[in-house]
């Protein structure tokens, strides 16, 4: 949690333990992946959504108390709250359909039947229409609340695989991110169809629209390339990028404006960090180190009318060291390697791209004279590697920039 005001982080909320042993326990009731954040249109509440134990729990913001946590469907993702703010829609990847959860009481109390894989769920100005795209399928549902089915479909996406996506303010277009192929698709929403795609650059991640004084903006992170990029709306014709601002780290990834448009904080997935970039200058003014692995972020306006709003905030996750750098790869292709340290153990992360595809690596780290495998991992049939994990003690033992990858036998 962060106060923009000072720009200091006050602490993190903990949902569940860092230590690997105690999430594969059979007693284990926590949460893992924490991954999707919303909010309340007052600010009185967040939705936190975790993606491996399928749990969507709803967080009191003056005070940081869990008001209820509910077990959704399968690889749950992004939700957000209804403009009425007494339910929760979240998106379940791994199924057809969002499931509609009770904010304040828990328990889900409806499902909407949607396209294949839905990724997240946004809503639309005046509360009439919800919002839904896929990991599946080359569409954005537009669901009516009311009656909770998807009354139209807009079809011809540049890509089946949409993470992320984001609403205009007035409700009118809609950005939807194809993170795999590196593209944007630009929607009209009132006509229905699609006005443009954008070749954006490789682990496009989230936009976030932006109006200054100056004229209407998106700011898109673009992971792969360590930047935020800017692109200026234009009514009639195709956005055009204007700008981009470097990152203080690697891997940018969730973004979210303040709510007079004047400051945007981008979070460094890789880096622990989170950067915070001037709109009236386009430049970066300030980086703070916050957790690990740092996902979505929102900027919730009035969350603490009043008290320091630090209640059961703690230091998990805060302070602590990570690493990142390219390993040295036997042959074509990219691995990208970040080491950070939690409880018990480091964990070793890796992602590559352009590697041979179908193909067994090694990826091992030098000790004195010897080189020391860590993890194998087999590149996908686009020959890219999305993630690898590995947990060893390494921070102290092997430096990040020894690490090497090569085919393995």
């Amino acid at each position: 949690m962060i106060d923009p005001s000072t720009r200091k982080v006050l602490g993190t909320i903990p949902f569940g333990d860092q230590r690997l042993g105690g999430d594969l326990g059979p007693q284990y009731l926590k949460d893992v992946d924490v991954h999707g954040l919303g909010f309340s249109r007052d600010g009185r509440y967040l939705n936190v959504v975790s993606v491996t134990t399928n749990t969507v729990t709803v967080v009191r913001t003056v005070d940081n108390t869990v008001m209820s946590k509910t077990y959704v469907g399968r690889a749950s993702h992004e939700g957000f709250f209804a403009p009425d703010g007494k339910t929760v829609w979240v998106a379940d990847r791994a199924l057809a359909r969002v499931d509609i959860v009770d904010a304040r009481h828990g328990g889900i109390v409806g499902h909407v039947a949607t396209g294949d894989g839905p990724s997240k769920v946004l809503f639309s100005p005046d509360g009439r229409y919800a919002y839904v795209n896929h990991l599946r399928s080359a569409t954005i549902d537009v669901v009516k609340v009311s009656s909770r089915k998807v009354v139209r479909r807009i079809s011809g996406l540049a890509d089946v695989f949409s993470s992320d996506m984001a609403l205009s303010p007035d409700g009118t277009e809609l950005w939807a991110a194809h993170k795999k192929v590196g593209k944007v698709t630009v929607i009209d929403l009132q006509a229905g169809r699609i006005t443009s795609v954008l070749k954006t650059g490789p682990d496009t991640n989230h936009p976030a629209f932006v109006t200054t004084p100056r004229a209407g903006f998106v700011y898109l992170t673009v992971g792969a390339e360590n930047t935020t990029k800017i692109y200026r709306r234009h009514t009639g014709a195709a956005p055009t990028l204007v700008g981009a601002v470097p990152s203080s780290g690697v891997e940018p990834h969730g973004i979210w404006p303040s709510p007079d448009n004047s400051t945007v904080y981008v979070v460094n997935e890789h880096s622990d960090s989170v950067d915070i970039i001037d709109t009236a200058t386009r430049k970066r003014t300030d980086t703070l180190r916050v957790g690990q692995e740092g996902q979505a972020l929102v900027y919730v306006a009035g969350a603490v009318p009043s008290g320091p709003g630090t209640q059961h905030l703690t230091r998990q996750g805060l302070d602590q060291p990570v690493r990142n750098a390219d390993a040295a790869v036997a042959g074509p292709g990219k691995v990208a390697v970040t080491v950070r340290a939690v409880a018990g153990l480091d964990m070793v992360q890796l992602q590559g791209s352009g590697l041979t595809p179908n193909t067994t690596y090694t990826a091992s780290a030098r000790h004195a004279d010897d080189l020391i495998p860590l993890l194998s991992f087999t590149a996908d049939a686009t020959g890219a590697l999305p993630q690898a994990l590995a947990f060893v003690k390494f921070l102290g033992v092997y430096d990040v920039t020894s690490v090497q990858v090569r085919p393995a036998g």
